[in-house]
C-alpha cells in the first residue's frame, strides 16, 4: 500500500512539472566568444539534474571502490566472530555431552576471535582436568588470563579445580582472592567451604557455613553435618581445656546451639574436661526444648550431677516426650546406679520391648546379674549376642 501512495505522489509531481514547463517560455545565452549558445530554460533544467544526477552516481561508485578493501576486511571479521561463536557453543555442548577431547577441538577454533578466546580456555581447561591432563590444563589457564574481561571467571576455575587435585593451600588463596573481591555467590561459598574443610580450618568452615544457609545453597542434612564436624574438630583441638570449650560454645549462635548433635558433643567435652555442672546446664536447656536420644545418653553418663537429680530430670522428660527407648534405657541405668532394682528393672524390661538392641539387653542382663538372677542374665547376654552378629 505504501508502494502506491508514492507511485501516486510521483505521477503528481511529474504532470506538475509538465505544466509549469509548458508554461516557461524563457531562454538562457551562454556566451562563449566567438560562439553564443541558445537553449531553453528547461533544457537547462534537465541538464543540470541530469549531470547532478550522474555525478552522484560517480561518487557513489568510486566511493564504493575505495571503501571495498575495507568492507571486505569487515566481512572476514564478521564471518570470524560467526564461527567462533558457533565453535564456542559446540564446545560448551560437547563438554556437557562427555565428548571432553572434542571440547578441545572447538575450543581451539573459538579462540581465533578474542571476544570467545578466554571462555573458550576455560572449557578447555575443565576438560583437559576431567581427563587428568595436568599439563594441558595449565596452558590452557595459561591462555584464559590473557583477557583480563576473565579475570573473576579464571580465578573461580583456578579456585574449584585446586580444591578437586586438593591443593589446599594454593585452594585457600584463590579462595581468599575471591572473597576480597567481594565475590559471595553459591558456587564461590561451596567452594571456600570445601577448601576450608580440606585445610582443617573450623573456625572459618563455621562462618561460611552460616553465609551459605542464609542462601539456602546446601541440604539442610548435609549442613548440619558438617556442623557437627566443624564443632567436634574444634573440641578434639581443646580437649581438657574448659575454658578453650567454653569459648567454643559462646562462639555458637543460638540456632547453632540448638542443633542437638552440637549440643551433645559440647556437653561431653565439659564432662571428659571436668565440668559436670556446665555439661548439665547446657543438655537441660537443649532437652527442654526438645528430645534427642544422644543428648539423653550424655545426660545419663554426667557422674558429676547426683544421680537423684539426674533422675528427677529424666522422669520429668519422660512425662513430657512419652517413652523413647534411649530415654528408658538411660533411666534404667540410673536407677540401677541408685540401688532401685525395681524401677531399674521395669525400666530396662520396657526398653528392650520397645526396641531390641545390644546395649538395652546387656544393662538389663547386667541388673538381673547383680540380683543373683544369673539364669535369666544369661538369656539377655544371649540376645544381645544374636542382636550384634546381625
Amino acid at each position: 500500500m505504501r508502494w502506491v501512495v508514492w507511485l501516486l505522489v510521483a505521477f503528481a509531481a511529474a504532470v506538475g512539472l509538465a505544466l509549469l514547463m509548458r508554461f516557461n517560455q524563457g531562454n538562457i545565452a551562454v556566451l562563449w566568444p566567438p560562439y553564443r549558445i541558445d537553449i531553453s530554460v528547461n533544457l537547462a533544467l534537465a541538464g543540470l539534474a541530469i549531470a547532478f544526477a550522474l555525478m552522484h552516481l560517480v561518487l557513489v561508485g568510486a566511493s564504493r571502490a575505495l571503501g571495498l578493501p575495507q568492507r571486505v576486511r569487515e566481512y572476514r571479521v564478521r564471518r570470524q566472530q560467526e564461527q567462533a561463536v558457533d565453535a564456542l557453543r559446540d564446545t560448551v555442548l560437547s563438554f556437557f555431552e562427555g565428548r571432553l577431547g572434542r571440547a578441545e577441538r572447538f575450543a581451539r577454533i573459538a579462540q581465533i576471535n578474542p571476544s570467545t578466546s578466554s571462555a573458550a580456555a576455560l572449557i578447555a581447561a575443565r576438560a583437559a582436568h576431567r581427563m587428568q591432563e595436568r599439563d594441558r590444563r595449565d596452558q590452557w589457564l595459561k591462555e584464559a588470563s590473557a583477557d583480563p574481561r576473565g579475570a573473576q571467571a579464571l580465578l573461580m576455575s583456578q579456585a574449584e579445580l585446586a580444591v578437586e587435585d586438593r591443593r589446599t593451600s594454593e585452594a585457600i588463596d584463590l579462595v581468599e582472592q575471591i572473597r576480597g573481591r567481594g565475590a559471595r555467590h553459591v558456587v564461590s561459598l561451596r567452594t571456600a567451604l570445601r577448601a576450608y574443610e580440606q585445610a582443617g580450618r573450623w573456625d572459618e568452615v563455621l562462618n561460611v557455613l552460616r553465609l551459605v544457609e542464609k542462601r539456602d545453597a546446601l541440604h539442610p542434612a548435609a549442613t548440619l553435618q558438617l556442623r557437627v564436624k566443624a564443632v567436634e574438630a574444634l573440641l578434639a583441638e581443646k580437649a581438657g581445656d574448659s575454658a578453650a570449650i567454653r569459648s567454643i560454645w559462646k562462639g555458637l549462635k543460638t540456632e547453632e546451639r540448638a542443633v542437638p548433635g552440637v549440643a551433645s558433643r559440647v556437653a561431653t567435652a565439659f564432662s571428659t574436661a571436668g565440668s559436670d555442672e556446665e555439661a548439665r546446664a547446657i543438655l537441660e536447656a537443649a532437652l527442654d526444648v526438645g528430645f534427642d536420644d544422644s543428648m539423653v545418653q550424655t545426660y545419663g553418663a554426667l557422674h558429676g550431677v547426683s544421680s537423684r537429680d539426674r533422675l528427677d530430670r529424666l522422669e520429668g522428660w519422660r512425662q513430657r516426650y512419652g517413652d523413647p527407648p534411649r530415654l528408658l534405657l538411660t533411666l534404667g541405668r540410673v536407677c540401677a546406679a541408685e540401688k532401685l532394682w525395681g524401677k531399674a528393672e521395669e525400666y530396662l524390661v520396657l526398653a528392650t520391648r520397645r526396641e531390641p538392641t545390644v546395649d538395652s539387653h546387656v544393662a538389663l542382663a547386667e541388673l538381673l546379674e547383680a540380683l543373683g538372677r544369673t539364669q535369666e542374665a544369661a538369656q539377655q547376654y544371649r540376645a544381645a549376642a544374636h542382636l550384634a552378629r546381625v
